[in-house]
């Protein structure tokens, strides 16, 4: 069993390694000739909503809110919960959901910077 600390060392180093590879993949992408395969453009509100939602998800985890991090059913709840919202509320243009997905990326790298390298995690360790 790995200590919730390392964990989230861990989620730091893969939210690093996708946000430096995703623009590089986005610029390999543009260059090539074909149009189908031609990257959207970020939307900066996606970005920033995906980041201020990946940081909420992460701080209800960590201060174990309605017991998310210790029992798996309501973990799987909450993500299945949050999934259904996203769909219903955010607006389902390309541009705006590559945004979502980039600010998710850079919601882990703060928060895990934060609480994880600077800052001993928040809740009791289990």
């Amino acid at each position: 069993m790995i200590s919730r600390r390392t964990r989230a060392r861990a989620e730091f180093a893969v939210a690093l390694f996708s946000a430096l590879t995703i623009p590089y993949s986005r610029r390999k992408l543009r260059k090539l000739d074909d149009e189908k395969r031609a990257p959207t453009r970020y939307s900066p509100k996606g970005i920033a909503l995906g980041s201020v939602w990946q940081i909420g998800y992460l701080w209800s985890y960590d201060r174990d809110i309605w017991k998310i991090r210790t029992r798996r059913r309501r973990r799987f709840l909450c993500l299945l919960f949050g999934a259904g919202v996203r769909r219903l509320v955010f607006p389902r243009t390309d541009e705006f959901t590559e945004g979502t997905r980039y600010g998710r990326v850079l919601g882990i790298l703060c928060y895990r910077f934060w609480y994880g390298l600077l800052r001993p995690l928040p809740g009791t360790e289990d």
